[in-house]
């Protein structure tokens, strides 16, 4: 197999890996969120997990110097992972973990395909993949529908905090597509993983310091809160973010966006593990929707990878920054 088609395969695994970790993950924070601020919770993490990846980056100069090259895609990371994390958060106060990852993963590729005009306009999407969007869209607000009626596992929620949620979770679906595309972006002009892990958390901990101290939020330190923080730390954010950074860059962002669907049916198997919940058949029809058309759009472009294999890169031109990259 060719490099070329073996760097796709490979970011198509590495995104899974992100989503398996990442959808459990969910659910524990879904749970931690009833009695930890979300600030607390993220700025502890995020700090933990910045100081890491600062520390294990060994050329310093190299980093700053790259950081200075692409400041205005190194800072759009920053704040769309800021919102990112600080959204879906506060959405987990509101939403049961499988509800609010529904409608996150409903609108992504929607709206990654609107910005794919914008921010990378060399690359189509799929007819295929905009049936996907579309199918993904109406099964998120089929669940909107079912939390607006009462019927999902968290059960009634007042009209105000139903409007809360969603704007969350708007928030979090156009973050996540921007952190995609900019890791894309970034990833393009040379910079590496490790580098953008390095530089990526600074506004996030700024934010979240932030709003503990005009929320007076902090919570104490016991050892619970601090293995639960760890725990956070090490597997959700330092291992499953390094395998979703890896995979971005190896991979389309609309492929991307249709492989974060296979959060769904893994959140909401293991959300039977919060005794808060009850298990709504509802949000089992839209996850199950949502998930065929994720699997459709995924498949699309794999069909459309293996008919239209990328052109061999001369040996004398490996490494240079493509030419959508150049106009970034």
């Amino acid at each position: 197999m060719s490099r070329s088609r073996i760097a796709p395969f490979l970011g198509t695994l590495l995104v899974l890996g992100y989503c398996v970790i990442n959808s459990t993950k969910s659910v524990f924070e879904g749970s931690l969120v009833q009695h930890l601020s979300p600030e607390f919770i993220a700025f502890n993490s995020f700090v933990i997990a910045q100081g890491f990846y600062f520390l294990i980056c060994r050329d310093k100069k190299a980093l700053l110097a790259t950081v200075r090259r692409c400041l205005p895609d190194v800072i759009a990371l920053n704040v769309a992972t800021m919102v990112c994390w600080v959204a879906v958060l506060y959405a987990f106060t509101v939403f049961e973990p499988a509800m609010a990852n529904s409608v996150i993963l409903g609108l992504v590729p929607s709206i990654t395909i609107a910005l794919g005009f914008k921010l990378r306009p060399g690359v189509r999407a799929l007819r295929l993949e905009v049936v996907a969007a579309l199918g993904m869209l109406a099964a998120m607000g089929f669940l909107v529908a079912a939390a607006w009626s009462g019927s999902s596992a968290i059960g009634d929620l007042p009209r105000g905090d139903l409007a809360a949620g969603l704007v969350y979770c708007v928030l979090t679906s156009f973050a996540l597509s921007a952190v995609t595309y900019y890791t894309k972006r970034l990833g393009d002009r040379g910079m590496t993983v490790p580098q953008m892990m390095a530089s990526r958390f600074g506004v996030l901990i700024l934010v979240t310091l932030g709003l503990l101290i005009a929320r007076d939020s902090f919570d104490p330190y016991t050892p619970r809160n601090v293995g639960a923080i760890l725990l956070i730390s090490i597997v959700g954010v330092i291992i499953s973010l390094y395998l979703l950074q890896a995979g971005i860059v190896r991979t389309e962002p609309i492929t991307v966006s249709m492989l974060f669907g296979t959060n769904l049916l893994i959140t909401y198997v293991a959300q039977f593990l919060d005794p808060r919940l009850e298990q709504s058949t509802t949000t089992f029809v839209g996850v199950l929707v949502l998930s065929a058309a994720m699997c459709l759009g995924a498949w699309a472009r794999w069909r459309d990878g293996r008919n239209n294999p990328p052109e061999k890169v001369p040996a004398e031109t490996e490494g240079t920054t493509p030419s959508v990259a150049s106009r970034t």
